[in-house]
């Protein structure tokens, strides 16, 4: 039986979240083949089309890192396939060097990027609007505003993108990719094409040129310029701006910030007294369109979520048709620049402008939040972040630390990188002093080691980050000498964003055996001479390495393996196994803490009553490693 998601049944309706919304529209827009890096908000579009490639025919993987994905979608285009590759909005860092350059390309097949960006950073290190990436790269985004239009806008990208032969990003935010909507099925565009090659490019221009190396580049620049500005006719065939009501206050926005305001208004009941433009290509801007929008009006509202992308586009256009409009938004600090936008923000702006009382809003306001949150902080106990209990991580750090107070008396200086390990910059570790994005933590652990510090240099990294963006980087350290010690923390998946397999897995996205590539041997490939593969769980062991290897003169390299604790888990109950778990035995529990404060395992509390260390045996899952550690031997396994 197919999964829902494949149903070739148009009208029916399915429950579904933004992710899955786009997937579908992937398949009903006849995609061939779908590559992507896993990465919060964007992971389960790949893992949704995963389920279904088999029975629809279509080729997904799980790629090295989004360059990679970017790549083999650039690669069935130029064969005619329809291609997409999806990430979060830092992985298009990646590639924005192939991006610009296939922007100069043609490509028969339809060529979709999806950006997932991530305002306020839920799960990410910046907040980056990638709406820029686009108007840098010169092609279309487009913008959904909610579930339905996620899966509509991905299917019209396709179309979009043959009809100009140029790539089309379509640009999801976490509140589009991450909530769930009701979704009417469309019809699946069921074409496959035989694989042949062309490239505009190559046959346009270098052929007719006569040799590669023409200064062909200016041509075509111009024709990219052109498609672009037949990208505006697209837009009003598709009818993607359009206003809804008739009202004289005037509002334009985009992307979720359109749900935002509808909701607003409807519930401010003054549906009859607004004009809302709704922008869904937000690059290139439908000038025509905008600019009978602003002719006749005092001032409008902009709303958009991230940066002041379409207002600062406003301000211009509206020099020339109304040059007296006032124009509120983020520029003019009406809404914050930075941060989520919410709900109820822009409620309170639409309100003050059409002059109603917000309190007939039925929503949270910010100040109800806040008595809210103060309410809760009396009630419960904050934590910050951690690691998983029985996460191998946890015990990696708590030997490193110890073998770092050994050898240099607790001072180093630790670069980070990006995934569960993360986790390491908060107490009772702090393993980490600074993270610069995937694969970042060996490459400026190389810098810092040559500026001279006595300090011992670590750069911490994970298996999936290491093949994503560390090997050149530890090619750098050997090749240049580095004395820089890397950790790479293997636990043998990506954990942090679904458990997705990675080259070290031996499995695919469609769930096909494949190579392993080993770590240990990718590492001395790259020339590292100390090479040293260790089991967090046994401390001891682990603690003696570490302390070998920082005295080590030179590039080093240790290996933690330890399958993730959530995956043995997850195996575990499929495989009917029991999983042990500790106890603490009170009498030999002399309530020192060690287990809490340097340690810091979330099945270990602290029983107030008796002043002694306990174990919740619902989330222990049977380790060992505390019994390692305890000075008194308090904790002992229970069968």
């Amino acid at each position: 039986m197919k999964h829902p998601i494949a149903s070739d049944s148009p009208g029916m309706k399915l429950l579904l979240l933004g992710n899955e919304a786009i997937a579908r529209g992937a398949i009903e827009g006849g995609v061939e083949i779908a590559a992507s890096y896993p990465g919060t908000p964007a992971s389960e579009i790949v893992d949704t089309l995963a389920l279904v490639a088999e029975d629809l025919g279509i080729y997904v993987e799980w790629s090295v890192n989004e360059k990679v994905a970017w790549e083999v979608a650039i690669g069935g285009a130029l064969m005619g396939k329809r291609s997409i590759a999806s990430m979060k909005h830092v992985g298009v860092n990646w590639v924005i060097d192939p991006l610009i350059h296939c922007a100069l390309h043609g490509f028969k097949g339809g060529l979709v990027l999806i950006s997932a960006d991530d305002p306020s950073g839920h799960s990410s290190a910046t907040e980056q609007d990638n709406r820029y990436v686009a108007l840098l790269a010169e092609i279309p985004v487009l913008e959904p505003s909610n579930i339905q239009e996620a899966k509509d806008f991905t299917a019209l990208a396709f179309e979009i993108s043959e009809e100009l032969r140029l790539p089309v990003m379509v640009r999801s935010v976490t509140r589009i990719s991450h909530s769930k909507g009701s979704v009417v099925l469309g019809k699946i565009y069921k074409v496959r094409r035989d694989p042949s090659f062309h490239d505009d490019y190559y046959f346009d221009f270098v052929l007719k040129k006569g040799f590669a190396g023409a200064n062909v580049i200016p041509d075509a620049h111009k024709l990219l310029h052109e498609k672009l500005a037949k990208a505006e006719k697209v837009c009003e065939k598709y009818e993607l701006v359009k206003v809804i009501g008739s009202g004289e206050l005037g509002i334009v926005a985009s992307s979720v910030a359109v749900s935002y305001a509808l909701d607003a208004v409807e519930k401010l009941g003054i549906v009859d007294k607004v004009s809302l433009l709704k922008v869904g290509m937000s690059y290139p801007l439908l000038e025509k369109s905008i600019a009978e929008f602003l002719a006749d009006r005092d001032f409008v509202l902009v709303v958009e979520e991230g940066e002041p992308f379409i207002e600062k586009f406003l301000a211009g256009i509206a020099k020339d048709v109304n040059p007296k409009i006032r124009i509120y938004g983020k520029l003019t600090g009406h809404l914050p620049r930075e941060g989520e936008l919410k709900p109820h923000l822009v409620t309170e702006l639409i309100a003050k402008f059409a002059g109603v009382d917000v309190k007939v809003f039925g929503g949270f306001r910010e100040n109800t939040l806040s008595e809210l949150t103060r309410l809760a902080e009396g009630m419960l106990t904050p934590r910050i972040m951690t690691f998983c209990a029985g996460c191998p991580h946890r015990a990696t750090y708590f030997a490193l630390k110890r073998a770092i107070k050994k050898v240099s008396k607790g001072e180093y200086v630790a670069i980070g990188d990006i995934g569960c390990y993360t986790l390491g910059m908060n107490p009772p570790f702090r393993m980490q002093q600074a993270v610069f994005g995937m694969g970042g933590s060996i490459g400026v652990a190389n810098g810092v080691a040559k500026s001279g510090t006595h300090l011992p240099v670590i750069a911490t990294i994970g298996d999936s980050t290491f093949y994503h963006a560390g090997i050149p980087a530890l090619i750098n350290a050997v090749f240049n000498q580095s004395n820089v010690k890397v950790l790479i923390l293997d636990n043998e998946v990506t954990a942090m964003t679904g458990f997705q397999p990675h080259p070290g897995s031996g499995e695919t996205a469609m769930k096909k055996p494949t190579k392993k590539i080993v770590l240990e041997d990718v590492v001395r490939a790259c020339g590292v001479d100390y090479v040293k593969i260790v089991d967090p769980y046994d401390l001891k062991k682990t603690q003696e390495v570490f302390e070998e290897a920082l005295k080590l003169n030179g590039p080093a390299v240790i290996i933690a393996r330890r399958l993730c604790a959530e995956e043995y888990v997850r195996r575990a109950r499929r495989e009917g196994i029991k999983l042990r778990y500790y106890t603490v035995n009170e009498e030999k529990c002399t309530g020192c803490r060690i287990c809490l404060t340097e340690f810091g395992c979330p099945a270990i509390f602290w029983k107030e009553d008796v002043k002694k260390a306990a174990v919740n045996p619902t989330l222990c899952m049977g380790c060992g490693v505390c019994a390692q550690l305890c000075p008194t031997n308090a904790f002992e396994v229970v069968s």
